[in-house]
């Protein structure tokens, strides 16, 4: 298929049916069974009539299935955007399309269609997990759009857990929200029993390129065997709803997307999945990277400063727990592995720290993307930081308000050491400051009162 094939009319499911029917209601083998069940159909028996029927309705309803979903092979299809274009078409015109998800198919229709809204809310009803209906964002950045008053920690926790098998519970609380948008009954069936609205970004690259054609939202609920359960692969779905099922094969995840319900910046998980909680509990911390050139001298200094007075600012708030703000550091040229220097090493005593059990580390880009805040020692470092990872560029900061540069010590004497660690502790003075509480995230235990530490 080519593009310029790609926006032909969706078949008329329902004038396909009738069709159907009238080409085949004067043939006594419109339901095309074999001959000796043909003969059973018409025999005096009060056993083999009935099953005989019950089979052939069976078979006719499969074979009408068969040729009203129309299923793209999403691997072997010469131009995947070609089946995103059929598949945003029959979003827009009100269908329901199957599509890969992360741990099982979804069925996925406009938020504008009611009518597509009420097939997948009834869908949603059928599985065994409850579910409910999914609002599926474009990126963690939509999430302003329908909920405006959104904190920026659940922001940053969004951006770092997403796209994957995490779906977030939100409350709907503005009058200015892109929801505002939608009929209120859609919204209603989006409305999940603790009266928040559920999220997510699936990693599947369909769903990206769909949300770049489409104009409104897209809903889903979890596609289901004939047993409740997640369907895994695009032959199981029961629902016979869909118009266009995209085929990529078995989900690879096995179990459930994890739930993670919001108020205000703490964090509860209502229902445990594939993700565990150690690892969103990770993710969901402040992380401050600190960089230099080798990662002996500046960056080290300054990451031990900062732990350090985290500690000393925010650890009674968390009584045996660990603190949810972490500072690292990393050089642009490292070689890895390399201690701190024994200037370094000096010098860091004087504040009640040490750099004893330091090994240099070359900056990398999962370093880049998971830092919430880059602090470099000089204008060199930002260039290259920004220059290789543009994306980046609004969190990566000299340390020096002023932008002044912090001369590398490397090789000096050891009041050149302590004249750079003086500097680094007035720097990291002021990065502490901007730390506030409302920053963090907080996490409810299972004995916790929800919305209370």
């Amino acid at each position: 298929m080519r593009t310029q094939d790609a926006f032909v009319s969706l078949p008329n499911l329902a004038e396909q049916r009738q069709a159907f029917w009238k080409n085949n209601q004067n043939s006594n083998d419109a339901i095309h069974l074999p001959q000796h069940l043909r003969e059973g159909l018409f025999a005096n028996s009060a056993t083999l009539v009935p099953l005989a029927v019950k089979r052939a309705e069976k078979a006719s309803r499969s074979r009408q299935k068969q040729r009203m979903v129309k299923q793209f092979d999403w691997k072997n299809t010469e131009d995947p955007r070609d089946v995103v274009h059929l598949a945003v078409q029959a979003v827009a015109e009100g269908h329901i399309v199957a599509v890969p998800g992360d741990c099982c198919y979804l069925l996925v229709g406009s938020g504008m269609q009611e009518s597509a809204v009420d097939k997948l809310a009834h869908i949603a009803s059928l599985d065994k997990n409850q579910h409910g209906l999914t609002l599926m964002l474009r990126s963690p950045s939509e999430l302003l759009d329908y909920f405006p008053d959104l904190t920026s920690s659940i922001r940053r926790f969004a951006s770092k857990v997403w796209p994957g098998p995490i779906t977030i519970d939100l409350a709907d609380s503005q009058p200015n929200s892109v929801l505002r948008c939608l009929n209120p009954e859609v919204v209603a069936k989006l409305t999940q029993p603790n009266q928040k609205l559920r999220t997510s970004q699936p990693y599947h690259p369909v769903f990206q390129q769909m949300g770049r054609l489409l104009a409104g939202p897209l809903v889903a609920a979890p596609a289901t065997d004939s047993s409740g359960k997640l369907a895994r692969t695009v032959e199981s779905i029961s629902s016979e709803a869909h118009a266009i099922a995209i085929n990529d094969g078995e989900t690879s995840e096995i179990g459930l997307p994890t739930l993670v319900e919001f108020e205000k910046n703490i964090a509860s998980i209502t229902r445990e999945g594939i993700v565990t909680e150690d690892y969103l509990k990770g993710l969901s911390r402040i992380t401050i990277l600190f960089v230099c050139t080798g990662n002996t001298c500046r960056s080290p200094m300054a990451s031990a400063l900062m732990n350090r007075k985290i500690q000393e600012r925010f650890a009674d708030l968390f009584p045996g727990e660990q603190v949810p703000i972490v500072a690292y550091s990393a050089g642009v040229s490292a070689y890895g592995g390399d201690p701190a220097s024994p200037g370094a090493i000096h010098a860091i005593q004087h504040y009640g720290t040490n750099l004893d059990a330091h090994s240099s580390s070359q900056l990398s880009q999962e370093m880049v993307e998971q830092a919430d805040l880059i602090l470099t020692m000089g204008s060199r470092h930002k260039h290259v930081i920004v220059s290789q990872w543009p994306s980046v560029a609004n969190k990566v900061h000299m340390i020096s308000p002023s932008g002044s540069e912090i001369t590398d010590p490397f090789g000096g004497p050891y009041d050149v050491y302590e004249r750079c660690a003086a500097q680094l502790d007035d720097y990291t003075n002021h990065w502490i400051e901007q730390l506030k509480l409302s920053d963090l995230i907080l996490w409810n235990h299972p004995q916790d009162k929800k919305g209370k530490r």
